[in-house]
Parts: structure tokens; C-alpha cells; sequence
């Protein structure tokens, strides 16, 4: 397998980091969220560039990613989230797959998976899109979960995303 290597995606735009990893919704979005633009569909590939560059990091994520050469693998997953989000139809194929062959994943890991998504999309994006991206990152890591075998540690509530 290939390693984990971000510094060959300098060609991307990258989104600017935060300071420091925030939970899921237990620190405030930025104070002026009318001044983020609202998620679009060229937004995707750098808001996840900047997202695995997080997770990249995250004592807890990343042994799952390090054998993966995410520069090759990010594009696919943009398509998937422009499948979901703006229905593209670019994506196809199974995106459950990958996750049979990521021995020991737990709950905590789904969490903290969300976790960071929704503050790497905090920290630059608010709005419609944004909220519709985090609503719809529940319902798959939810699905995931149970899909795995695994009891979410976190019940889906589609009514209070």
C-alpha cells in the first residue's frame, strides 16, 4: 500500500486550518457565520484536503488513513459528497467497502470522524449546503455503524440535524 502523503496535494487550494481540533458541536461555530460562504460544490476537494490534513493528525484516525495515499483517494470521496449534496451523479461504486477492511472501528471512531468534519466545515462554510453536509454525514456514519456491527454511540435524529 501506499503511505499517507499530503505534501504531494500542494497543487490543491487548502482551506485554512484551525488552531486545534473542536468536538462536535461543543464549541460554537464561529462568531461571524454570515461572513462564510456557504458550501458549494467546487468547495469540496480543498474542504477535504483540509479535513483529512486533520485527521492525518488525530491520535484516535489516523492508523486508519496512513496506509491509504489519500492525494489519489480525496477526488473519489469529493465525488461521492458532490453525489450527495449537488446529485452530480459523479460517484459510483460502494463506498462501504473500504470500511470492512478497517479492523477494530468503534463508535468513538465514528464520532470523532464527525467531530472533525463538522469543524473543519465550521471553520469556513455556513449556510444551507453546510448544514445539509453535516446532516447527511450523520446518516452515513450512522448507517456505517450499523452496518458494521457497531452500536452507535450517537442515536440518528433526523429531525435535529
Amino acid at each position: 500500500m501506499k503511505a499517507y502523503h499530503l505534501s504531494r496535494m500542494s497543487t490543491l487550494p487548502i482551506v485554512p486550518a484551525l488552531d486545534r481540533l473542536a468536538g462536535a458541536r461543543t464549541q460554537p461555530a464561529p462568531p461571524d457565520a454570515s461572513a462564510r460562504p456557504d458550501l458549494r460544490e467546487s468547495d469540496l476537494q480543498p474542504l477535504l484536503v483540509e479535513f483529512y490534513t486533520r485527521v492525518g493528525k488525530d491520535v484516535l484516525l489516523a492508523p486508519y488513513f496512513e496506509p491509504l495515499d489519500m492525494t489519489a483517494h480525496i477526488p473519489r470521496i469529493a465525488d461521492f459528497w458532490s453525489t450527495l449534496l449537488f446529485h452530480s451523479g459523479r460517484y459510483t461504486g460502494n463506498a462501504f467497502r473500504p470500511h470492512l477492511e478497517m479492523p477494530g472501528l468503534r463508535a468513538e471512531h465514528f464520532a470523532r470522524w464527525l467531530a472533525t468534519l463538522e469543524a473543519t466545515l465550521d471553520a469556513s462554510y455556513a449556510g444551507p449546503n453546510t448544514e445539509r453536509m453535516k446532516s447527511l454525514a450523520h446518516r452515513v456514519g450512522y448507517s456505517m455503524q450499523l452496518r458494521l456491527g457497531i452500536a452507535p454511540a450517537i442515536a440518528y435524529q433526523p429531525d435535529a440535524l
